[in-house]
């Protein structure tokens, strides 16, 4: 069983606290053992974690310890800044003997979290949360290399929307606080993002710089939503103003080229939602099957859903008129609502629960009666127009 390595230092910060509080008077020597007992602490827990990477243990045994130990790097690390930025805040200075161990404290804790970075890599959390100790100054990085590619794509010859998105981007990181809470992911994805577009960009003699950061952000799997429409945008743009017949073939090679693309898998702007292919790719099945129906008309085969322009409450009320008046053939009203909720679609709502089609066929109420009988009024209207003129 492995224990936490963390616990001793962690009990010396929690005493900091009072240490300042009561503005206790701490001679040298104190303060020199202090000093020598953190810094071997810190050389002891190295040589448990390196002994670690030679021993037996299995790797799903340190996927959970070293993420557990980072964690208590974290808390411990951002209690430590958070009682320095108080006592300064009250007065105290760096050189302050007060602030001494607690200063010590929090560089010996980022120490050992750059070593887990180092050494540790594999088992490491890369959505744990960077200590505050450590956010601006990683904060000030991502801004520069944010505001030098932004200057860099200003007169880039790229699609001016795609260049929007993209800036979009790099605007977000730039004006975000630089204190607020930040991932190792989201920090180390935006060194990826800007080190790939800067060498994209930088590329000369490139016949379509589009094409080029094009590729380059599916390779970096930029999910992100402004993305995805300008691809989707841009696809359907190109169609536009293709002749008719050759709208169909243009479709199916874009299809070839985007399965084609090389995309990370392990990375992502947000990992949360689909990877950016996966979008992609399930649009373009989509538009594709809509290009069909317009070439081949009646031929098309139906959707497994058809969408109705009309809510789930008025679709109940409507199965329930039709039902009432012995439309259908069956008398089981529950297969009913099941077959109306699995194989229609609301104008808001995609996909339908029996529960939901159930309880608004006995719960109308007058507002969706009041939009069924407008609808069928209309229907009768034109059906007397249609057969019984005047």
């Amino acid at each position: 069983m492995l224990k936490d390595e963390l616990k001793v230092l962690a009990a010396m910060a929690a005493g900091f606290a009072g240490m300042i509080d009561k503005s206790e008077v701490l001679s040298t020597a104190y303060l020199t053992a202090q000093e020598t007992h953190i810094t071997k602490e810190c050389q002891r827990i190295k040589k448990v974690w390196t002994d670690l990477l030679f021993s037996q243990q299995k790797d799903h045994v340190l996927r959970r310890y070293m993420p557990f130990q980072q964690q208590v790097i974290l808390e411990t690390a951002d209690f430590t800044f958070e009682l320095i930025s108080s006592a300064k805040d009250k007065g105290l200075t760096d050189d302050n003997a007060l602030l001494k161990l607690p200063l010590l404290m929090q560089r010996c804790l980022l120490d050992l979290r750059d070593f887990q970075v180092q050494y540790f890599q594999s088992f490491f959390d890369q959505n744990g949360k960077i200590p505050l100790a450590g956010t601006l100054s990683v904060r000030k990085k991502m801004t520069v290399v944010a505001e030098e590619l932004s200057a860099g794509l200003e007169n880039s010859e790229i699609d001016p929307g795609l260049k929007v998105c993209v800036m979009d981007y790099l605007s977000s990181i730039i004006h975000t606080d630089g204190k607020a809470s930040l991932s190792y992911r989201a920090a180390g994805y935006l060194m990826s993002f800007t080190e790939t577009l800067k060498s994209t960009i930088s590329i000369d003699g490139s016949p379509d710089l589009t094409q080029s950061v094009t590729e380059a952000l599916f390779y970096l799997n930029f999910n992100h939503n402004s993305f995805c429409r300008w691809y989707q945008d841009n696809v359907a743009t190109k169609k536009s103003i293709m002749p008719p017949d050759d709208r169909l073939p243009m479709l199916l090679k874009q299809l070839l080229i985007l399965k084609s693309m090389p995309v990370m898998t392990n990375t992502a702007f947000d990992p949360n939602v689909a990877a950016i292919h996966i979008q992609v790719e399930n649009w373009m099945i989509e538009f594709l099957r809509q290009e069909s129906f317009n070439i081949k008309g009646d031929d098309y085969e139906l959707p497994e859903k058809l969408e109705l322009n009309l809510t789930v409450a008025q679709m109940a009320l409507l199965v329930r008129l039709l039902y009432e008046e012995g439309v259908f053939t069956m008398t089981n009203i529950t297969a009913i609502l099941k077959f109306f909720s699995t194989r229609f679609m609301s104008k808001k709502q995609e996909s339908i629960s029996y529960s939901s089609m159930n309880k608004l066929y006995y719960s109308g109420d007058q507002f969706t009666a009041y939009a069924i009988r407008d609808l069928l009024v209309k229907m009768v209207a034109k059906l007397n127009k249609m057969f019984f003129p005047k």
